[in-house]
């Protein structure tokens, strides 16, 4: 087999003129290539292709909204805590500070409506996390409305306040009897063991002990609106309107020196404690009401008061008519 041969077509005459054009035509097609690839890469590098490559812009904003995302949940976990400690607010101002001056409560439904249409966050639906942003928005503007509401609630108590001065004798705060050794509370607000059934069932008003015969006293200005007596219940039973939806109420006791309808100012004796009715041995069972519920009354009595200092308050039965 004979060897192949390459064939120029070049006149060998020519200074070899022509191979130097040939090989300076290759020279400018491997450049024109090179060039063309650089650009072509470049392009992909910062425009992305159709093999999905992702461009500087497209990394970048990945990068902008990872760290979008990251604020947001941070603003969200905020927003809760946030939203804990309005909820112990709306609580002191619906159990504490709304009752004292003899105040509704707000209900639930009240402190948690009226925010706005949830289509209101119908634009959120385009971005990729629409479920996050959707509930970081509702998350805001709920707790703006409950801290308008509570704002508003505050303001309220405080144009009460101001009249807190004729409103306080009618607020149920002296301790209805006078404290001392001999006084104890047996029995709080709230379940408890039954003293003489065993089970657990709730107790609506205050037990305190003491030696039979210890006077009894109106815990705020009011009017009698009962005296009664209840063999299987608290025995003889005296309640006391105060206004301002307050009432209080002194079951067991062994006497009772007031009727019905006549006006008490606090600390007039209305009776004396005993045990009749149910009852286990000489107490007083004690009750608040607000607007015909029983509430807890510790939150009313005055704890750092002395037997001296109570005393100077307190009429006995015997001084009532002077």
């Amino acid at each position: 087999m004979s060897a192949s041969k390459i064939t120029y077509n070049c006149n060998p005459g020519e200074n070899n003129e022509c191979g130097q054009r040939s090989a300076g035509t290759g020279r400018d097609v491997l450049i024109s290539l090179a060039v063309g690839v650089a650009v072509f890469g470049l392009y992909l590098l910062l425009n992305g292709s159709v093999f999905s490559v992702p461009s500087i812009r497209q990394m970048v904003l990945k990068k902008q909204n990872a760290r979008l995302m990251e604020k947001i949940e941070y603003i969200g976990q905020r927003t809760a805590i946030q939203s804990e400690r309005l909820a112990e607010l709306e609580m002191r101002d619906n159990k504490v500070y709304r009752p004292i001056f003899g105040m509704d409560e707000l209900p639930p439904e009240v402190r948690s409506a009226g925010y706005g249409s949830e289509s209101r966050y119908d634009v959120f639906q385009e971005f990729p996390n629409a479920r996050l942003l959707t509930e970081s928005a509702r998350s805001q503007d709920v707790m703006e409305m409950r801290a308008y509401l509570q704002s508003l609630s505050y303001d309220e108590i405080e144009k009460v306040a101001m009249k807190i001065e004729d409103m306080n004798k009618f607020i149920p705060s002296l301790m209805p009897v006078c404290p001392g050794r001999d006084i104890t509370i047996t029995s709080p607000f709230g379940y408890r063991l039954h003293p003489i059934e065993g089970y657990v069932i709730f107790h609506s008003g205050t037990d305190i002990a003491g030696p039979r015969g210890t006077p009894v006293y109106a815990a705020a200005d009011g009017v009698v609106s009962e005296v009664k007596f209840n063999f299987h219940g608290y025995g003889n039973v005296v309640d006391i309107d105060h206004g301002f939806g307050y009432a209080t109420r002194y079951g067991h006791l062994q006497s009772a020196n007031v009727e019905r309808g006549q006006k008490i100012h606090r600390g007039d004796q209305i009776g004396t404690m005993g045990s009749t009715g149910r009852a286990t041995g000489p107490h007083l069972h004690y009750e608040v009401l607000y607007n015909t519920l029983q509430v807890n009354p510790w939150n009313y009595f005055d704890k750092n008061i002395s037997p001296k200092e109570y005393m100077t308050l307190v009429t006995p039965a015997d001084k009532l008519n002077d």
